[in-house]
This record gives structure tokens, sequence and C-alpha cells, in this order.
């Protein structure tokens, strides 16, 4: 019997776990993207640079990244976060702590080609998770609909965050956690 139990709850796991990201066309510069409970923009690799603020890597070579990209980024993401979050930085008090937290952050993807051609993929985060009395107090962020323009964000903690994804080296790197004002 314990059996029975075993297989029909890893066979939930397996089904509520699934990692294939669901497109949808925005614009003629933006896909959304639905990953698990996440969600998301890719933009386009003729999404205006101007509206860019990517520091940490040169972002005039840019590139679309379509679903396995999306899928691979993530997979990473999962499997290094935590890791790469060891420090803890600006996550005390009521900030959330990043790696505990995936699915409970807005992603805008922008595809990078690197200095050595490698693709990378930079992942900014944004809280989604706003609950009904957070919204009472007034906080809500209206940046976290696909329509939105690539979103820049001073302070708010672990509230929001980047990283860039090498999908080449499969690797992350440029972790940036926002300060606390």
């Amino acid at each position: 019997m314990r059996q029975v139990f075993t297989i029909i709850g890893l066979s939930y796991l397996l089904v509520c776990c699934t990692s294939e990201a669901k497109f949808f066309t925005i614009d003629n510069s933006k896909i959304g993207v639905k990953l698990n409970r996440a969600r998301g923009t890719i933009f386009k690799n003729n999404y205006p640079f101007h509206n860019f603020m990517v520091s940490d890597v040169d972002s005039t070579t840019r590139w679309t990244p379509d679903k396995r990209d999306i899928e691979l980024a993530e997979k990473i993401l999962r499997a290094q976060i935590k890791n790469a979050n060891k420090n803890l930085t600006n996550q005390v008090n009521n900030c959330p702590v990043i790696h505990r937290h995936l699915n409970d952050y807005f992603r805008q993807y922008v595809g990078i080609l690197n200095d050595k051609g490698e693709k990378v993929i930079h992942i900014n985060f944004s809280w989604d998770r706003f609950t009904l009395l957070d919204r009472i107090k007034g906080y809500s962020d209206g940046r976290l609909e696909f329509e939105s323009d690539y979103a820049h964000v001073f302070d708010g903690c672990s509230y929001y965050w980047q990283v860039n994804v090498n999908l080449d080296k499969k690797t992350l790197s440029d972790l940036s956690i926002n300060g606390i004002a």
C-alpha cells in the first residue's frame, strides 16, 4: 500500500512540476511566457536598445530566445541559484530569500551574445505575489504585465534582482540583488 502512495505522489510531482514553457505573442518586439507558476516577457532582438540598462554584459548584440532556450535557462537557474545566493545579500527582515521563491517573480528575458559569442540570457526579476493585504497597503507593481517595457528598479531588496545565464557554459553569473533604501 505504501508503494502505491509513493508512486501516486511521484506521478503527481512529475505532472505538476513540468517545465514546458508556453509562449504567446504580445507585439512585434515581445513574447509572453508561462512556465510552471512563473510568468514573464521575452524581449526580442528588435526591442529598442535604448530601453535597456543591462550593465553587467554588453547588450548591443542581442538575439531572441526560443522555447528551448528559456527552458534551459530556467533549469540552470533552478540548479545553481541556491549556491550563487549563499550570502543572502539584501534578503533580511521582510525581504524574501530568492531561491525559496523562484515562482513568485515575474521575469523579463533578454538574449545577449557576450564578447566570446556565447549565448547569455539576462533575466530581470520582479516580485509578483502581492497579497490582498499588500494591495490594501498600496503595495503592488504595475510593471508586471506582459506588455510592460523593461523595468529598471532601484532598491527594493530581494523583491527585485537580476542574473545572467550563460547557455553555452551552463552557468549563472552576475547575480545582483537590489539594495535596501
